[in-house]
This record gives C-alpha cells, structure tokens and sequence, in this order.
C-alpha cells in the first residue's frame, strides 16, 4: 500500500518540489548566480548572465535573517533589501572596489563586471565600518 501510494505521488509530481528544492540549494551553496556564502559570516555577488538569459531575479535570498532581492541584467546588478525583511534583522553593508553602502539606505547597483561582498554592519566611532 505504501508503496502504491509513493508511485501515485510521483506520478502526480509530488515530491518533484523538494527534489528542485534541494537542487537549488546546493546550485545556491556553490555559487548560481554569482551568490557564495562564506564560512566567515559574509556572502559575495559576482553575478554573470549565461548566454541568451537577460535577466535573473533571485528573490527571497536570505542571509543574516535578511531577505534579499538581487536583480542582474546587462548593465549590472542591484542588491536591495524585500519588503518583508524583518527590521530587527542584522544591518548589512556592500563594500566593493568603489567603497561601502549600508543596504538599510536603499539598493546597490554594481556595474556588470564588479563584484562585491556583502557583510554585518559594524559601527566604531560613529563611522560604519
């Protein structure tokens, strides 16, 4: 019985869901869409679009009970904070060749090309470092 009921499910595509699920993480840990995690506590963006995709829109992205949004086309990437970000979580700052930006002041765009890590906010001495 138990295993009709496995073959009925598969063959009504349950299960199919937590196989992509898995699948994309472990795309996700390794680096799909530019995005690693760090054993160090940071997370760095060095987004690339594959030949023929314009567009990528990760959404959901979570990292230091941050939700974030990443968006890639073209001309580059933007790194913003989702509405459903929970503001008690951890403040993050994007520091790239150009200098650092806290996420909580809005989104970052990075030219395509360039990347950037993305970290706990520290402040010392009224500076954010």
């Amino acid at each position: 019985a138990a295993e009709a009921a496995r073959a009925r499910a598969l063959e009504a595509g349950v299960g199919a869901d937590l196989e992509s699920a898995g699948a994309l993480l472990s795309l996700m840990w390794s680096g799909y869409g530019g995005v690693s995690f760090h054993t160090n506590g940071t997370m760095s963006i060095s987004p690339q679009l594959p030949v023929g995709v314009h567009t990528l829109v990760l959404r959901r992205l979570q990292f230091l009970s941050n939700r974030l949004i990443l968006r890639v086309d073209a001309k580059g990437w933007t790194l913003e904070l989702a509405p459903f970000s929970p503001p008690e979580a951890q403040d993050l700052v994007v520091v790239t060749t150009a200098g650092a930006s806290a996420l909580r002041a809005g989104p970052v765009s990075v030219p395509t090309g360039h990347a950037a890590l993305v970290q706990p906010q520290h402040t010392v001495w009224g500076l954010v470092v």
